[in-house]
């Protein structure tokens, strides 16, 4: 089931409770999200070390960036699943690891790391969004599709795209947004 809209204004109090330099909250905020957040980390990483030092840096990131934090362009577990998809690139990165893609999340509700009610709850969120994701994508024409998945899902920067896609940068910047763009709307849609 779709994250309530109780659970969201839940991790937006935390949140700002947070900006605060609430510890408790931000033991609170890591218990909720950080099962899932490894898990992501584990997948583009592809290894538990490195994801659980990822992890760390992500959550100082949220600790010293939580007052940045605006409930009008994302969820907090939106806002928490960016910021650790991007202290993953940084990692790959570093390491100079760059995978071709990296695929969305199929199934980790099989995993033993998700063992608790709260971390089902979580991890049924994050595979019905993906699910969701994957079928807004589908509708997405092809050339479009394939930039935004570049974009979303693996390391390369747009000028990488353009030469992976042999197109202008510009263009794939066109196709990018509008697929961003597409994507918000079904989305919207879908949760009203």
């Amino acid at each position: 089931m779709p994250q309530t809209a109780d659970q969201s204004l839940e991790d937006a109090r935390l949140l700002a409770a947070v900006a605060d330099g609430d510890r408790d909250a931000f033991r609170d905020l890591y218990t909720r999200f950080s099962t899932p957040l490894f898990s992501l980390a584990v997948r583009l990483l592809g290894d538990k070390g490195t994801a659980e030092e990822a992890l760390q840096d992500a959550f100082v990131k949220i600790w010293r960036h939580a007052a940045d934090y605006d409930a009008r362009k994302s969820r907090p577990f939106t806002w928490a699943v960016t910021i650790m998809r991007r202290t993953c690139i940084d990692y790959l990165r570093k390491n100079r690891r760059a995978p071709g893609s990296v695929p969305l999340p199929e199934d980790d509700a099989s995993s033993p790391e998700f063992s608790t009610r709260e971390n089902i709850r979580q991890t049924t969120e994050v595979r019905e969004t993906t699910e969701l994701v994957r079928s807004t994508l589908a509708t997405i024409a092809r050339p479009q599709r394939t930039a935004l998945e570049l974009a979303l899902f693996s390391t390369l920067t747009h000028p990488e795209i353009a030469t992976r896609l042999s197109q202008p940068v510009g263009t794939i910047k066109t196709w990018i947004r509008r697929g961003l763009l597409d994507l918000r709307a079904t989305l919207r849609e879908t949760a009203s």
